[in-house]
């Protein structure tokens, strides 16, 4: 009876271990909210970062609201070839999507111009930031 409950609790484990890798190994499906983009023929990595930045932007602490207007997600910069997301944050990422959006602030009613930067690593989203983009102003 041990002899052949030792294979089975082997087989039952290996299985169970396999079964998590898989599942580790997932690429994250896009939400529904967003299949419009594959429609438009925006690359997946792109679509990745729009719906992670509306995951995102609900807990910041400085927006509330993010708009990405189509025609910017379709113009937006893919960089290949830098091996980190940022100076200040130092993740490594296989690419660097760039896009200008529009963020309201929390508790005001102004939109402001602010410049998207989304980080890829292995097909997931590792890191987002938004920084303000402000028109200088020319003084006379």
């Amino acid at each position: 009876m041990k002899n052949t409950l030792a294979p089975a609790l082997f087989a039952l484990a290996l299985s169970a271990s396999m079964f998590q890798l898989a599942q580790a190994q997932e690429t994250p499906e896009l939400p529904e909210d967003y299949a419009y983009l594959t429609r438009l023929h925006v690359p997946e990595a792109v679509a990745q970062c729009v719906a992670a930045f509306d995951r995102w932007v609900e807990d910041a602490p400085k927006y509330d609201t993010l708009i990405v207007p189509d025609r910017r997600v379709l113009s937006a910069k893919i960089d290949d070839d830098t091996p980190i997301f940022s100076v200040g944050n130092p993740i490594p990422v296989d690419q660097v999507i760039v896009m200008r959006a529009f963020a309201k602030a929390r508790g005001k009613a102004q939109w402001t111009r602010v410049d998207s930067r989304c980080g890829v690593r292995d097909g997931r989203v590792v890191g987002v930031s938004l920084t303000p983009n402000m028109k200088p102003r020319i003084v006379r």
